[in-house]
């Protein structure tokens, strides 16, 4: 089962208050690049937010992302 409070990644808490305060989270007021959206897991799309620091590292050092969560 997919727990939507957890990253696809790192599998830690995505902090994503969406749902909570409507509409009004983190998550929209920092643009996700569309290469990372591209790479979650088929099972978790929809389902499960990226975290903050996914995304800032993701943004920072593509290829540090790709080594700790992609091979």
């Amino acid at each position: 089962m997919i727990d939507s409070k957890l990253c696809p990644f790192c599998k830690q808490e995505n902090s994503c208050k969406v749902d909570i305060l409507n509409n009004n989270c983190w998550c929209n007021e920092i643009k996700v690049p569309l290469e990372l959206r591209a790479l979650i897991p088929e099972e978790y799309k929809m389902k499960a937010c990226i975290c903050k620091e996914c995304v800032l590292l993701y943004k920072r050092d593509k290829e540090l992302f790709n080594n700790k969560y992609l091979n």
